[in-house]
């Protein structure tokens, strides 16, 4: 039986939500559910007696029964509306349920029967929390504050009331409270921090940040802030030393990586460190610009400017023009940084037609001599081509040297170029004989040969214990034992048997010559014996451990199953399943006896175990379902 949580409504079988508030399901056991029938049997005959309808009503609260739980105490408050129990309890199920309202009135009620109730004040401080009330809700929490001052959620709640009162300085307190009750708390180390970012408490926030980095947590807008300040303020080297930090991190998102460059770059110059400014403005491109913020691209384009200057005094005109460039994308309304980029390419231009005038004459004379020379060298040298069967996985040398693999479809190898004459040709593949030989490179023709490889085989035997496990090499099912093939090439295999309900046999054979092996008989393993485990949580009734005793013959087990969890229960009885793949099924019948609590009964009940077994084979891990109850995780461990 399922319950709604929240409101309590019944949940029909195979419906995932409440219709009503959408929260899943309670379930109920059936331990419980006779607890409950028993208790309303008895206020039944005395309806009168309220430590009846108090256990009946926390009985159903601790379920998540809201709807039930609440009418008993209703019910108690009628007898007696000075039961505090039944107030509180009431005014915390209301709270649940977010009826912000009835929740405040019952605590007043509560504390009207005990104004010292700690238990209503806590509530009563979450309702006006919860409900808005502010101005309550602090004044509230500083008196629970008062009486318990390391309590984390006071201090907490009271943080945000401070908040969105807007009084910084108090939620600051609190924060610095609770810096003390959690220390290692990482969101109130930030919550700090950002306190000190929005005060301009530079030195607050670079103390914070340092606490922060110590606890590995990582916040790259306040460390570029705190960077940003570094550089305004005047500390270049401090902001090298954070900037180049920060760009170590991984997890800087490329719009802010471009940011950092940019001030990482300025501080560099400002410093005097042109060389280092340089070299990081080089890596700064013009498709970057739509990262940088207005104020920015302009300190930075006047950098650009600058080393564009610089360069050129040094006649490195190539990298002036890209400063000047880079200056002129990153501020298009300076106008000497567009007049500085076209003076440089009319002098570029003018540099490079004179020299062209001067060149024309003696590039002709010079061609004609390299194309004469480049002609005679082509017809010297050419590849050795290889046409080569099997072509997958081989390895070709010639003069000792690597030549590379197949084309997957032609299984023609081309060589580099060489010197005509002859070359030595060696050709291996696993499997396969050497194969050896000598290509003749002529003048202007290369040399081609057609290369068939040998394959080289071995004999394999094989038997097993069953008999008739499949045999499985290199993944391809190549019959079933007894097995005995004398077409097995001679390279790296891995060899496997699989039987249904026993356990793989693997192995791997490594040979490189005509031989033969007997791999003997393997005698597989199966599920046979005794084996012992544990079904779900030993915290209920039915969860304990469990034995099962497996007979295997073929594929089919009988097993003997005997289940105690605790003196209330026993389950005894035999199952038929089967493993394959080492997936683990097995169902039948089994004897059910369940008594010492309201009632006993023996019948018969449907059982279906489900699971893995280990690669190992000595631990079946799974799904254990019992009938008419749900599902429980088991494990089985081989004895």
């Amino acid at each position: 039986m399922a319950y709604c949580p929240d409101c309590g409504k019944e949940i029909p079988e195979g419906q995932e939500k409440c219709s009503l508030c959408s929260q899943h399901p309670a379930h109920i056991s059936d331990k419980v559910l006779a607890h409950i029938n028993l208790l309303t049997k008895r206020i039944n005959s005395d309806p009168s007696n309220i430590q009846l309808r108090r256990d009946l009503g926390d009985l159903y609260n601790k379920h998540g029964l809201a709807k039930e739980a609440l009418q008993q105490y209703q019910e108690i408050a009628k007898v007696n509306a000075k039961d505090l129990h039944a107030q509180n309890s009431s005014a915390f199920i209301y709270l649940r349920l977010r009826e912000l309202n009835k929740a405040e009135q019952a605590f007043l009620a509560a504390l009207h029967i005990d104004p010292k109730s700690t238990e209503a004040l806590v509530g009563l401080f979450r309702t006006y929390y919860l409900h808005g009330k502010t101005d309550e809700a602090i004044a509230l929490g500083n008196k629970l504050v008062g009486m318990k001052p390391s309590n984390v959620e006071f201090h907490m709640l009271l943080k945000n009331l401070y908040a969105q009162k807007g009084d910084g300085e108090k939620r600051l307190q609190e924060l610095l409270t609770l810096e003390k009750l959690i220390p290692d708390n990482s969101d109130v180390i930030k919550e700090i921090a950002e306190h000190y970012k929005s005060s301009d408490s530079f030195d607050k926030v670079i103390e914070y940040y340092c606490k922060m980095e110590e606890r590995k947590l990582d916040d790259t807008d306040l460390g570029f802030t705190i960077g940003v300040h570094y550089f305004t303020t005047g500390k270049f080297e401090d902001a090298i030393v954070h900037f180049s930090n920060m760009l170590k991190n991984p997890d800087v998102g490329p719009e802010m990586d471009i940011k950092i460059q940019a001030y990482l770059a300025l501080a560099y110059y400002r410093k005097g460190d042109i060389t280092d400014a340089r070299n990081i403005c080089v890596e700064i491109q013009p498709l970057h610009a739509a990262a940088v913020d207005g104020n920015l691209r302009k300190q930075l384009a006047a950098l650009f400017y600058d080393l564009g200057q610089s360069a050129l005094k040094n006649k490195e005109s190539k990298e002036a023009k890209h400063l000047f460039e880079k200056a002129q994308c990153y501020d298009n309304e300076t106008e000497h940084y567009a007049q500085a980029l076209k003076t440089m390419k009319q002098e570029t231009i003018a540099k490079y037609t004179n020299i062209a005038k001067k060149g024309g004459l003696i590039t002709g004379a010079v061609l004609g001599v390299c194309i004469l020379i480049a002609l005679i060298w082509i017809s010297i040298r050419n590849r050795v081509i290889m046409h080569i069967e099997p072509a997958d996985n081989i390895t070709v040398l010639i003069n000792g040297d690597s030549v590379g693999t197949a084309d997957d479809t032609s299984g023609i190898v081309r060589s580099p170029v060489y010197f005509m004459g002859k070359h030595d040709v060696v050709i291996t593949r696993p499997g396969y004989e050497t194969w050896t030989g000598t290509a003749t490179i002529g003048f202007a023709r290369p040399a081609r040969i057609e290369i068939h490889l040998t394959p080289i085989y071995y004999t394999l035997s094989l038997a097993s214990v069953p008999e008739s496990a499949s045999v499985i090499i290199d993944g391809k099912v190549m019959g079933v034992t007894p097995f005995v093939s004398d077409k097995i090439p001679a390279c790296p295999h891995s060899i496997e048997l699989h039987l249904p309900g026993y356990a793989p046999w693997r192995t791997n054979l490594l040979l490189t010559a005509r031989d033969s092996i007997d791999l003997d008989t393997v005698h597989l393993t199966n599920l046979a014996g005794k084996w012992t485990g544990e079904i779900g949580s030993s915290s209920f009734a039915y969860n304990a451990s469990f034995t099962i005793t497996i007979e295997q013959s073929t594929d089919i087990l009988t097993i003997k199953y005997f289940h105690q969890p605790r003196e209330e229960c026993r389950y005894s009885g035999t199952l038929k399943g089967k493993v394959e793949n080492n997936a683990f099924h097995a169902t039948g019948k089994v004897t059910y006896k369940y008594y010492k609590v309201f009632y006993w009964a023996e019948e018969k009940r449907q059982i279906v175990m489900n699971g893995t077994i280990s690669n190992s084979w000595d631990r079946i891990e799974g799904s254990h379902t019992i009938e008419s109850f749900a599902p429980e995780q088991w494990w089985a461990q081989h004895q």
